[in-house]
């Protein structure tokens, strides 16, 4: 029998349990053979991470995929993503989606950490909160917004600036 003390207001109280916790929502694209929970960046390698273990690679299982950025689209309203990111992702209090700079990676597996876990100075942590599925495709619709744009040649109608070299 296991026993567990939990803190309620200024209370402990102790709970049996007759099994262990089984963890309910495993890391997203996980499988039981995982040892190591790093996720796999590639300008970034932990400090001591274990050279026989290879990082956790997040993969979207929606990439490319016209429906799933769709419903992203509509996710995108329905979670309110409007309200800090703008209508078309192009910013209001949060940074833009629409220019292809980002702050923190935007690979699919940097956009899902994003929104996954949070990001300091505003965006909430979804994870746990919006299903796994959803969130990724979320980062289908989000890493659409500013495909095929170069925001160094452009000017604020969309139309392509000629430089002079000047």
């Amino acid at each position: 029998m296991r026993l567990t003390l939990v803190l309620v207001g200024t209370c402990v109280l102790a709970i049996a349990a007759a099994a262990p916790q089984v963890r309910q929502n495993p890391a997203p694209n996980a499988v039981p053979a995982d040892s190591v929970r790093f996720v796999a960046h590639p300008d970034y390698i932990p400090v001591g991470f274990p050279s026989r273990d290879r990082p956790y690679a997040l993969v979207n299982p929606h990439e490319g995929s016209e429906n799933a950025r769709k419903i992203g689209a509509q996710l995108y309203v329905s979670y309110n993503c409007i309200d800090c990111h703008g209508a078309d992702g192009s910013g209001a209090m949060a940074p833009s989606l629409a220019d292809g700079r980002w702050h923190f990676g935007g690979s699919a597996a940097e956009v899902f950490e994003s929104i996954y876990q949070g990001r300091p100075d505003g965006m909430p942590t979804w994870g746990g909160r919006i299903a796994t599925d959803q969130i990724w495709m979320l980062v289908t619709y989000v890493r659409s917004l500013s495909a095929g744009k170069n925001v160094a040649t452009e000017n604020f109608t969309g139309r392509t600036v000629e430089r002079s070299g000047h």
